[in-house]
């Protein structure tokens, strides 16, 4: 794993990151005693895409805004993913004359989640689909004129039939983006800090319990509310253990080792509605954004798939391969480019300065790992759009081919990234109780709202839906919103016909 992957476990949902220090000098505020009692009128926990943006929103307003960062910088998992955002009917669509509506949107992430369900319990909010496919553009116009920038659609039409989704130039650029909004007087960020518990009254959220840099108890009074914004759970085994299976509990995973769920087990202690913990998609550990200028060879040497096609159909391709053993392929110049991407592999890559001598360190055929690199060079050579081989459309950028020596090789590994369990929320991103009643004050962004999660499988969801439901969730929180739910009704009783009293007989047949 990455060397920025150091902390270590002390619980279920806690861990230790004392290694940690403020970036951030933390603004003090007459009358308080910093590091003992603070007040704010909204409470952000978690600083990456559903935080900042939930963070930008509340304090727009003029709120007092508090925000709790376990790093010990903004951002969260964004400026490691790979850059790829959905947006619905949105501008560069428009000026691309592309074609797009929320009702082709939510065809598409329908048809996504009902591929989920004969495998998982999978709860869906048509809701929250509805509301980010008519939010998501506004999304595009604010992080362009916060700086950041987009290089070209990536299209994915097996999942998104309208191609919306774009690659960010450089995933810095979303801590760059939002770092200002951390400069407003009516903001303070506390970094270095881990969420503990939460602090409730007369049926409200009330504030939080939270434990500083050097271990010392920090406790916050949110008048309007709480939001919280601390991304998944994929990082905590012990909390995965209790919904999956072992080897998806224990198996390697992208992203900061703050993704602990500690919303989810702070929430789930007063009573939040958790859904869809059980919805942990097994999935190759690769940055999309790597694997465009990769291909993927087994020992035979020989392509077997659509690199960058649906994650389930790389994870079915890869088991079928002797051993389950395969290969990404690279050259030198995307080691380069690509080296913050590359250290998140699970398995360090294998370089030698010609294909053959890679071959034989990886244990590939070097004959089939030649005439396979070279085939791929015809094709990104050529004008067609789409590899005749395996159907794959998502290309390097540019065409660039696999030609700069040293060459590189990086084990494929099965783990587990898309976590989707989270809580369910109403239309107001207000966080509901397992009755279906939302909990006053408290609210949820990111990768913690679960009814959004399924959507992951479509590409380019994760970001833009933190993005644009957390400025939802900051903006319900400054103004004290609560919202309706429009999804299922909560588990209150059974309604299914008991066979008692039936006239069915069971036939005993063992005669």
């Amino acid at each position: 794993m990455a060397a920025w992957l150091c902390a270590s476990r002390t619980a279920l949902g806690k861990w230790s990151s004392k290694t940690m220090t403020p970036v951030h000098e933390l603004k003090s505020t007459p009358g308080v005693s910093p590091g003992v009692d603070h007040h704010c009128d909204v409470l952000v926990v978690g600083t990456g895409p559903g935080g900042m943006a939930a963070t930008a929103a509340a304090a727009a307003t003029g709120a007092e805004v508090h925000v709790v960062e376990a790093l010990d910088q903004i951002g969260g998992n964004s400026v490691w993913s790979t850059g790829y955002m959905a947006f619905v009917n949105s501008r560069a669509q428009r000026e691309a004359g592309i074609e797009d509506s929320a009702a082709a949107f939510i065809a598409d992430a329908e048809a996504s989640i009902d591929l989920l369900r004969d495998q998982y319990p999978v709860i869906a909010d048509p809701a929250l689909l509805r509301l980010f496919a008519e939010h998501s553009a506004a999304t595009y116009e604010i992080l362009l004129a916060r700086g950041l920038r987009f290089s070209r659609f990536i299209p994915r039409p097996l999942q998104h039939r309208t191609t919306r989704m774009l690659a960010v130039e450089d995933m810095m650029d979303f801590r760059r983006a939002f770092e200002p909004e951390f400069s407003r007087p009516n903001v303070r960020l506390f970094t270095g800090t881990s969420a503990d518990r939460l602090l409730t009254g007369d049926g409200h959220v009330t504030g939080l319990v939270a434990r500083g840099p050097e271990g010392e108890e920090l406790r916050w009074t949110a008048r309007k509310g709480v939001v919280l914004a601390t991304g998944g759970y994929q990082s905590n085994p012990e909390l995965r253990a209790r919904h999956v299976p072992g080897y998806l509990a224990r198996a390697p995973y992208l992203g900061v080792d703050t993704c602990r769920g500690d919303a989810h087990l702070m929430a789930g202690a007063i009573g939040a509605d958790l859904i869809n913990m059980g919805l942990v998609l097994p999935l190759v550990i690769v940055s999309s954004s790597f694997v465009e200028d990769c291909i993927a060879l087994n020992r035979d040497g020989k392509r077997f798939h659509d690199e960058a096609g649906p994650y389930e159909n790389r994870v079915a391709a890869l088991q079928a391969q002797p051993e389950r053993r395969a290969f990404y392929i690279f050259d030198d110049e995307t080691c380069q480019a690509k080296a913050q991407l590359l250290a998140q592999m699970p398995e360090p890559a294998m370089s030698a300065p010609d294909l053959g001598q890679l071959a034989r360190k990886a244990g590939l055929d070097p004959e089939g790992l030649r005439v396979s690199v070279a085939e791929w060079n015809e094709f990104l050579s050529g004008s067609s759009d789409k590899d005749r081989s395996f159907g794959r459309v998502v290309l390097p950028a540019g065409r660039r081919q696999i030609v700069k020596a040293p060459f590189h090789a990086v084990p494929m590994v099965v783990g587990s990234n898309f976590v989707s369990g989270g809580m369910r929320v109403n239309d107001a991103l207000q966080v509901m109780d397992v009755y279906g009643d939302p909990i006053g004050g408290l609210y949820a962004a990111g990768d913690a709202v679960g009814g959004f999660n399924p959507t992951a499988e479509l590409g380019g969801m994760r970001l833009c839906g933190g993005f644009t439901l957390g400025r939802l969730a900051g903006l319900s929180a400054a103004e004290g919103r609560s919202g309706s739910v429009l999804d299922a009704s909560p588990p209150k009783g059974a309604h299914m016909p008991s066979m008692i009293g039936s006239r069915i007989a069971l036939q005993d047949v063992r005669g």
